[in-house]
């Protein structure tokens, strides 16, 4: 197991920032390493009360962009809708790929992770759906707060949450986050 090497894609990805937020001039925006790790904390604090496994859930949301510390955060949709399937399918094909070289340098443990990616990807399971709604309420999170500090109007954001979540717990907090929007 190469530590050090599987380590420096952490690094780099600590140093990506999220597309979305560099199309939209945030100043300073908040790195995929960030997302990951706020995805991670909601992961362990709503598994339980989803009825997902925890462990599994929090793994799954901690490396699901792990691929982009090579392939890079590549925007495949604005406001709910495909900007291009040529496009979300080569990204799919270069971070399945990416996944496979990352975690080959853990050697044998590596392969839990590359599975665990390809069942994210393959929506296949509640942890998946759960983790990929998440992915999504953290974004909607993150827009809310943007537009605090810097009095943006970021709807796009929310509208692509509002597509994707569609578990009613998870719905009851971004309603909630809508309406601690409004009344700004």
């Amino acid at each position: 197991m190469d530590i050090i090497k599987f380590n420096k894609f952490i690094g780099i990805l600590k140093t990506i920032e999220r597309t979305g937020w560099v199309r939209n001039n945030i100043p300073h925006p908040e790195s995929v390493a960030e997302h990951s790790f706020r995805t991670g904390i909601l992961a362990m604090l709503l598994a339980k009360e989803m009825n997902v496994d925890p462990l599994k859930s929090i793994k799954m949301a901690l490396i699901h962009d792990i691929g982009e510390s090579i392939i890079g955060d590549i925007v495949t949709e604005r406001a709910g809708t495909k900007i291009s399937e040529n496009l979300a399918q080569s990204k799919k094909e270069k971070e399945s790929r990416a996944i496979k070289r990352i975690f080959s340098s853990l050697s044998k443990e590596g392969e839990e992770y590359i599975k665990l990616f390809d069942e994210f990807e393959e929506d296949r399971t509640p942890e998946a759906r759960f983790v990929k709604q998440l992915d999504k309420l953290e974004m909607a999170i993150q827009a809310y707060e943007y537009e605090s500090k810097y009095g943006l109007d970021l709807e796009e954001f929310y509208t692509t949450a509002r597509t994707r979540i569609k578990d009613k717990k998870l719905v009851a907090i971004l309603n909630e986050l809508e309406k601690m929007r409004n009344k700004r």
